[in-house]
């Protein structure tokens, strides 16, 4: 097909420039589409790369882990091993502590019964505390016992509970009951 121009020819020129400065004007946007086009390639380039080199190190450090698993194994058993002797060294420990405590409670409340008076109970409970009864023929005799309890370095707190008189043989006695606190062994030197 054949294309003939009838446009008179001032109104040709100026329609042939109007034609060229549309094509330029598209050249700018065009440019603007093709670099925005390349960044974003370039940055998915970049992208894949470092997903690529993440997946690399994973599988690297995956293979590490499986070949150091069995030394890993051994570790935490050991730490569970240990944890467990610990646990069997601190009641040995404890046991060691309170091994001597009864034996030297019952040594020094022997040295501190004064004479005619006569101990019908002595009984620690799980913690400190001392419980004591007892009979006496005097209320001075008990007065002197609770004195030498409280200068002894092993018993503290110590208090009255009951004081009073009974009977015992045909004998006026006096029956107590006294409650005192145990002080912790003290580390031998």
């Amino acid at each position: 097909m054949i294309r003939i121009n009838l446009l008179p020819r001032e109104e040709r020129v100026q329609r042939r420039s109007t034609m060229q400065w549309n094509a330029g004007e598209m050249v700018i946007p065009v440019g603007v589409v093709v670099a925005t086009l390349l960044i974003v390639a370039g940055f998915a380039v970049s992208q894949h790369s470092r997903v690529a080199s993440l997946t690399r190190a994973i599988a690297d450090k995956d293979a590490e882990s499986r070949a150091l698993a069995p030394q890993i194994e051994r570790v935490n058993r050991l730490a569970q091993e240990r944890a467990e002797l610990d646990l069997r060294l601190g009641i040995i420990n404890k046991l060691q502590k309170g091994r001597t405590q009864s034996v030297r409670v019952m040594d020094e409340l022997a040295r501190c019964v004064p004479d005619h008076l006569w101990m019908t109970l002595a009984q620690q409970d799980a913690g400190s505390q001392l419980d004591l009864e007892g009979v006496t023929y005097s209320n001075l005799v008990v007065s002197d016992f609770m004195s030498r309890l409280e200068r002894s370095p092993m018993f503290a707190n110590v208090e009255l509970g009951v004081a009073e008189t009974g009977e015992i043989s045909d004998h006026n006695v006096v029956k107590f009951h006294i409650t005192c606190q145990v002080t912790p062994d003290e580390p031998a030197n």
